[in-house]
């Protein structure tokens, strides 16, 4: 059983396991870096600690359907003092996905976007496109 923290982003649901979460924050408040690349949404101060924070819709090429009203913070390994954080439409539930139900990205998604995602879940209502947080770091 993979434990994945679920968000959106656009119409999509993804998700990220939550042994990499360190914690989500509503409403960050973000210093805008200028001349930062499109993806990077700006840096915000974690309890005094300075965190990048990745703007995930740009990442993905995923046009937003909303304002981006969380962020959350990842750890690089859990128990790791090294984070950074994505900016997300919404964070949802923690779900406890059976791997079974999970199958690697089709080959066509072999570019960018495709080598983001780890796995694919097949949900009852949508597919959860998880998050190869590897990719992120």
């Amino acid at each position: 059983m993979l434990k994945v923290l679920c968000f959106k982003s656009g119409h999509n649901l993804y998700g990220i396991e939550t042994r990499y979460v360190k914690e989500i924050n509503r409403h960050p408040e973000i210093t805008v870096i200028p001349l930062a690349p499109g993806v990077m949404a700006g840096i915000m101060n974690l309890r005094g600690q300075v965190v990048s924070l990745l703007d995930f819709a740009a990442l993905l090429g995923v046009p937003a359907t909303g304002p981006k009203k969380h962020s959350i913070v990842l750890k690089k390994e859990p128990g790791d003092l090294d984070v950074m954080a994505l900016l997300v439409e919404q964070a949802a539930d923690v779900l406890n996905v059976d791997e079974a139900l999970c199958e690697p990205p089709t080959p066509s998604l072999e570019h960018e976007y495709g080598k983001t995602i780890k796995l694919i879940a097949k949900l009852e209502q949508q597919l959860l496109m998880i998050v190869d947080k590897e990719k992120l770091f």
